[in-house]
Order: C-alpha cells, then sequence, then structure tokens
C-alpha cells in the first residue's frame, strides 16, 4: 500500500521490469503488446532483465520493483523460479504476472510430456558471471 511504501519517491513515468531466463523478447513484447489497450498509459520505459539465474537476482529485481513501484512481466522457464519470484513479489506487494509457466502447464497437459524446464530448452551454459545483471531500459513506442 502506499502507507506502506512511505518516503518512497515513484517516478514521474511508470516502467515495467520484463524479466527472463532467456533473453526476456517474449515478457518484452507481450508487455509492449498490452501497453498498446490503455493509450496514454504514462509507462515510460520497460526494464528488461535478461538471463536471470539466481535467486539472489530475482531477490534484486523485486527490491527494485518494489522501491520503483513498478510492475513485473516474467517468463522463467523454470517453475521453481517462477515459483520463487511469485513468492518475493507477494511479499513484497509488488504487482506482477507470471506470463510463461501457465502456457507450459497446458503444454504438459496436452501433449502429456513435461517440459525441459530450462532457458531455451536447452542446457543452461556455466555462466561464472553470474551476478552481472543485464538490464536494459527502452522507452515505450507512443
Amino acid at each position: 500500500s502506499d502507507a506502506e511504501l512511505a518516503g518512497v519517491e515513484k517516478p514521474a513515468g511508470f516502467t515495467v521490469f520484463a524479466v527472463s531466463d532467456s533473453s526476456g523478447g517474449s515478457a518484452h513484447a507481450m508487455a509492449i503488446a498490452a501497453l498498446k489497450q490503455f493509450p496514454g498509459n504514462g509507462v515510460e520505459s520497460i526494464t528488461n532483465c535478461s538471463e536471470v539465474r539466481s535467486l539472489e537476482e530475482i531477490n534484486c529485481i523485486v527490491q527494485e520493483s518494489r522501491r520503483l513501484q513498478c510492475m513485473l512481466i516474467f517468463t522463467f522457464a523454470s517453475p521453481g523460479m517462477s515459483r520463487y519470484m511469485r513468492m518475493q513479489c507477494e511479499r513484497a506487494k509488488v504487482l506482477y504476472v507470471d506470463a510463461y509457466q501457465p502456457v507450459i502447464i497446458a503444454f504438459e497437459s496436452y501433449l502429456n510430456y513435461p517440459p525441459v524446464g530450462v532457458a531455451g530448452g536447452h542446457q543452461l551454459k556455466d555462466d561464472t558471471d553470474a551476478q552481472h545483471f543485464r538490464w536494459q531500459s527502452t522507452p515505450v513506442p507512443k
């Protein structure tokens, strides 16, 4: 609530965080498509947080989203990462959309076959720089 965020300065325009364990393209594209339904929406940027592979990164993103009073849209292949992100958002009272897991669950049921549950559907590379954040802010097309 606003009372809980007292003392937190909200930026003039809204921003949305698009978070993914891969490139973030799907989360970003979904945010852009949805925002087109709200002309004059006041969203000035989408911060694309790509290749998020650690719980520490999720914690950082959620806390930054809370600080900026942002909304999150995320697409994690891993059900565990999705669950953790949902839990952290709920605890921090950050509005979120898990845009990928409902689709994965439906396909798992339809195909009667489990998903691989990793980014891009392949084995993850050993990322020695896992703490390096790959965030990029882009203006929202008007």
